[in-house]
Parts: C-alpha cells; structure tokens; sequence
C-alpha cells in the first residue's frame, strides 16, 4: 500500500539523516585537528557542515512527522472531543499544511533543476561545490514530508471512522 511505502521511505531517510549526523561529526573533527594541531584548515569543512546539517534536517523531517513529534499548538483542540479534534487536525494537514509544503517542494526541484543546468556553485568559500545535489536534498525532503502529512492527514480521518465514538 502507498501508505506504507511512504512511512517507510520517511524512515529511511530518517536513516540517511542520522549518517549525515555523524559525517558532520567527523568533518569538524578533522577540520579542527587540521587547523589546531597542523595549522592547517580545509577549503571544505564550511561548505560540508552547513550542507550536512541542512541535509540531515530536510530528510528527518517526514519521519518527525510521521511519529508526531512536531512542535504543535493545540491547547484548544484537547479540549474538544476526540472526533472533534481528530477533524481539526485533518482539515489543518489536508487543508493547510500539505498544500503549502507541496508548493514549497515544487519550488525546490525547480531550484535544483536550475542549479543543475546552470551549474551553479557555492560562491561564499573557495571550495565552490555545486548546489544541485544540496538542493536536491531539501526538495526530496519537502516531497516526503508532503506525502507524510498527507498520510498523517488522513489517518486522522481513518481513526475517526475507526473509533467509533459517539459525540
């Protein structure tokens, strides 16, 4: 089922998140040892570590999602009843919060893609690496949190029809 295709791609990349967690580890290590004991830094430690944390970010954020583990304001909804709330969050996933980060995705593939036919380069540090596999990262990751958020929105709908309850 697609549902669970998605819930295992966002925990797949949630994976990949955590390994770019700890290249980022290793990177400032060895640009710190590099600059401290033998004076000499990298070219690439700036590039690598804003690109890895951003990157790790984007591709943990469906996975964030998909264990509810996002920061949300609902001190008004726990007061409704279950169903009640269950509806607000879907009409807020579905309604809201999905369409905007669908548009946010799309955006990003076509950043990456004129990164990519551009051949755009990082022009803050000498390195210069190409932006298209960074941007590439960050629109992979809104499209799996687009899908997810769907996903979630419509288990709130699910639950609701599974729960039964009277209100």
């Amino acid at each position: 089922m697609i549902i669970n295709l998605i819930d295992r791609a966002s925990v797949f990349l949630s994976l990949v998140s955590r390994v770019l967690f700890l290249v980022l580890v290793v990177a400032m290590l060895y640009e710190v040892i590099a600059r401290y004991v033998f004076n000499a830094s990298t070219i690439w430690a700036f590039d690598l570590s804003y690109m890895a944390t951003g990157a790790a970010f984007m591709l943990g954020v469906a996975w964030t999602a998909k264990i509810d583990g996002h920061v949300r304001v609902d001190f008004l909804s726990q007061r409704f009843p279950a169903r009640v709330s269950r509806s607000i969050n879907a009409v807020v996933y579905l309604g809201m919060v999905a369409p905007i980060m669908s548009c946010m995705a799309w955006y990003g593939w076509e950043r990456t893609f004129r990164a990519y036919v551009s051949g755009e380069v990082e022009t803050v540090s000498i390195w210069a690496p190409q932006m298209w596999p960074f941007y590439s990262t960050i629109a992979l990751g809104l499209t799996l949190f687009s899908l997810q958020i769907l996903v979630q929105g419509i288990r709130f709908i699910y639950m609701d029809n599974l729960s039964g309850e009277k209100q």
